[in-house]
């Protein structure tokens, strides 16, 4: 794992192998990452999934799969999946699960296109 200076990652993350972490990144527990991701600047994940500050015995987990990438300052909401090789562009607000391979953008994100890299 490559990570940068000013990183907060929870003590219950899950990290795979050959993942990329840019700095400002905020990553509390729950979140699992697989191999190959990579977490752009400033990306923020979220472990709450109603923002109202419940505690641990309500939090949801969000699982990024292998080869996805997140673009910096994306802001991801508890609970979701990211599949694999999916393309998150920067700045996006992403709040419903994104499937393998498919690129989203925006706030709230959306669909893009098929991410046809290898």
């Amino acid at each position: 794992m490559k990570k940068h200076k000013f990183v907060w990652i929870g003590k219950k993350v899950k990290i795979g192998k050959r993942v990329r972490i840019q700095p400002f990144a905020f990553i509390p527990d729950g979140v699992i990452l697989e191999d190959d991701v990579f977490i752009g600047p400033h990306v923020c994940f979220t472990n709450d999934p109603d923002l109202i500050c419940k505690g641990p015995d309500f939090w949801k987990g969000t699982l990024v799969r292998e080869g996805a990438k997140i673009g910096a300052g994306a802001m991801i909401k508890a609970g979701i999946i990211i599949g694999k090789k999916a393309i998150i562009g920067m700045g996006s607000v992403v709040a419903h699960d994104v499937p393998s391979k498919e690129v989203w953008d925006g706030n709230p994100a959306r669909f893009l296109r098929i991410n046809n890299q290898k």
